[in-house]
């Protein structure tokens, strides 16, 4: 064999072989999203929709608390506007009829501007009434706390009856954490992270799963610690149905 077939037959070896080739990085899963929420106003919690370690889906309700009090005063309020709109339909009607009064001239301007006055007046208590009506349905949405994504309730702080002061310096909370994307975390060194920066292919192993990464987020700055061998935290993002508890043990498969 010749030296150019050689070449040919080591070039042709290496490309099959060069795609099987694969660093493994340790790392660990962690959440993707993780959130406290508690409530913005006070009061006693009525219902406690589900349990640590359920699931809920985006807007799920989560906490509830009384709005006995709340509800009468948004039901006053929808009457209010009820009844303003009717006044001004009342006026607008009154005021084309004396609007065409006016322009045979069976009408003064004095009585037809007193009119357009008591009209204007009738308009901004309809204004007023909205934003009341507004007002006491927002107060209605702060008794409820609702599930912001997809998510695992991983601790809660609330119990049916308990009274919440949202103004205190630990005011409870419900903990969640975004169900279906977990992050695969770890530190890696320079080398090992110019090798993920240029990798063609990067998969997320989980015992005996394997994840394709979906998003990746790579640290520009060296970790507190290591200034002697600068070392890089890295983050990639991969789907899954399954629950995947945080600090579970996986490897990040760089081809």
């Amino acid at each position: 064999m010749d030296f150019i077939q050689r070449i040919f037959l080591m070039t042709v070896l290496f490309g099959f072989s060069a795609p099987l080739l694969a660093e493994n990085v340790e790392a660990q899963v962690d959440w993707n999203r993780r959130v406290a929420m508690g409530f913005g106003i006070s009061g006693h919690v009525k219902l406690v929709k589900l349990k640590v370690g359920s699931r809920v889906a985006m807007n799920g309700q989560l906490v509830t608390l009384d709005s006995s009090l709340l509800e009468i005063a948004h039901s006053r309020s929808v009457n209010a506007v009820q009844i303003r709109e009717t006044e001004v339909d009342e006026y607008r009607a009154m005021m084309e009829r004396e609007q065409t009064l006016f322009d045979e001239g069976s009408l003064s301007a004095v009585s037809l501007d007193q009119t357009a006055l008591e009209l204007s007046r009738r308009e901004l208590a309809l204004s007023n009434a909205k934003l009341e009506l507004k007002q006491t349905g927002y107060m209605l949405e702060l008794a409820l706390l609702r599930a912001p994504f997809d998510a695992w309730i991983v601790d809660s702080d609330f119990t049916v009856g308990q009274y919440v002061y949202h103004e205190s310096e630990d005011p409870p909370v419900i903990t969640l954490a975004e169900r279906g994307r977990y992050l695969a975390r770890a530190v890696v060194d320079a080398q090992t992270l110019s090798a993920i920066e240029n990798a063609k292919e990067l998969k997320i192993i989980v015992g005996d799963s394997v994840y394709v990464t979906v998003g990746a987020r790579l640290g520009i700055e060296p970790v507190s610690g290591s200034s002697g061998n600068s070392r890089y935290s890295v983050a990639f993002e991969f789907t899954s149905d399954d629950l995947i508890r945080p600090g579970t043990a996986c490897s990040i498969s760089v081809f």
